[in-house]
């Protein structure tokens, strides 16, 4: 069997070429016989051991089992130690601190060294307990399609095999390696379904596990083919800050949820949105703010507004100025053609205010600029990218939308200002 597991380790290097391997190594069984195999056909490897230093004696001494091993065989290894339970006075999730602090170390090391990729040790088992786990959470198709062989930087060379066939082979080999007390432990949700909810479902269903392989590798294959959309809406969103309604209406349920999962927004948001695009105008959706670019979601008129933790920093427009002698006979709203009689001071841009009036042409009396936006159907989550220009007396346009009757040049002008505004 040695001879087996050998072959196909080396064919899935060879797939997944690197000049340096990490190996993240807990010591416990499935990460020690990954090491052992990598060892034993003279892979490059380096291994990374995390000690949270949960529990106590037992840590330090998985971290000492780690280490002699690497020591006994001069294979290089770094430590990362780190007081999970000080770091959660602070409050957070164990298992989501756990994670985060265990994949910055790996990326820390991965940012350092060109050209290398890092290895774990998940099996067949971790796949069908991260299906379950998922369909559980209420979890969009990227969770129910299970762990990639190669995501990213990280490769998963023992996806194919169960946890029976690595321990009959283990076992062969006469390995030794290190359990962790935790791991009988029902209180982790991870651990019921592993230890009592699954294996009473395939006891009741032979087929069952085949069955969600099948629909893994059917969800990748979805997922896999609607990735470009998928990516291209999130960063819509994400440099946009805004979405209409009529673009998010024909966007399939399934593709929302893994949009909102790309800018880090809870999925129940996601399954909210069908009914949240009929509510009344103002209405929000708010969540507590974790790592992700939003903190809500307005309905305004036409679009959903996403509001943001960091604002987009508008640039206001600039313009050019020079005099011309006549008038031209087609007009542009982003070009004016001023009296300079008519001008008080100099001309300057600055963002539109409230309670900011203009004499629009074509209008009797003044209008606020707040009901010339609403009136163009500018969608709330974009009027403060909305700028006047404005001389010392007055606002002279609404810059895109209207001009000022006061201003404006006519056949009679003696000096006639050409004013191109640049956005």
């Amino acid at each position: 069997m040695l001879n087996k597991f050998q072959t196909y380790i080396q064919s899935f290097v060879e797939k997944h070429p690197a000049s340096q391997y990490f190996l993240a190594v807990s010591g416990g069984h499935d990460s020690m016989l990954l090491l052992d195999l990598c060892r034993s056909i003279s892979l490059p490897i380096t291994i990374l051991h995390v000690n949270f230093q949960l529990r106590g004696e037992e840590s330090d001494g998985d971290q000492a089992f780690v280490e002699n091993y690497c020591q006994l065989h001069s294979i290089p290894i770094h430590i990362h130690r780190v007081d999970l339970k000080e770091k959660l006075q602070s409050g957070g999730n164990l298992q989501h601190l756990a994670r985060k602090e265990r994949y910055d170390f790996f990326e820390s090391h991965l940012n350092q060294t060109v050209d290398s990729l890092l290895m774990v040790a998940q099996h067949q088992d971790d796949q069908i307990e991260t299906f379950w786990l998922q369909l559980f959470r209420g979890s969009g198709l990227s969770g129910l399609q299970g762990m990639l062989e190669k995501n990213g930087r990280i490769l998963r060379p023992l996806l194919p095999y169960s946890r029976k066939e690595l321990l009959e082979f283990s076992n062969e080999l006469n390995l030794d390696w290190r359990e962790d007390s935790s791991n009988e432990s029902t209180k982790y949700l991870r651990n019921l379904f592993r230890l009592k909810l699954i294996p009473a479902l395939e006891q009741e269903i032979t087929t069952l596990r085949d069955s969600v392989q099948i629909i893994q590798r059917v969800f990748q294959s979805n997922l896999k083919d609607n990735q470009a959309e998928i990516e291209g809406l999130a960063d819509f969103i994400r440099k946009k800050q805004t979405i209409t309604l009529d673009k998010i209406i024909q966007v399939a349920d399934f593709k929302i949820v893994e949009v909102f999962k790309k800018l880090s927004i809870p999925a129940v948001f996601a399954k909210k949105i069908p009914e949240f695009i009929q509510g009344e105008v103002g209405k929000r959706l708010s969540w507590k703010v974790t790592d992700g670019p939003f903190q809500g979601i307005v309905k305004e008129r036409d679009s959903l507004r996403f509001v943001s933790t960091n604002p987009i920093s508008i640039a206001a427009p600039t313009f050019q100025a020079n005099f011309v002698s006549v008038l031209p006979t087609e007009f542009d709203k982003n070009v004016l053609f001023l009296d300079q009689s008519n001008i008080v001071g100099e001309l300057y841009v600055r963002p539109w205010i409230k309670g900011d009036r203009m004499q629009p042409i074509g209008l009797t009396g003044s209008k606020l600029i707040s009901d010339i936006l609403k009136d163009d159907r500018v969608p709330n989550s974009e009027k403060s990218a909305r700028f006047v220009l404005c001389d010392s007396e007055k606002i002279i346009s609404c810059i895109g939308h209207r001009i000022d009757r006061r201003s404006i040049a006519h056949a009679e002008s003696k000096l006639i200002i050409r004013v191109e505004i640049q956005q």
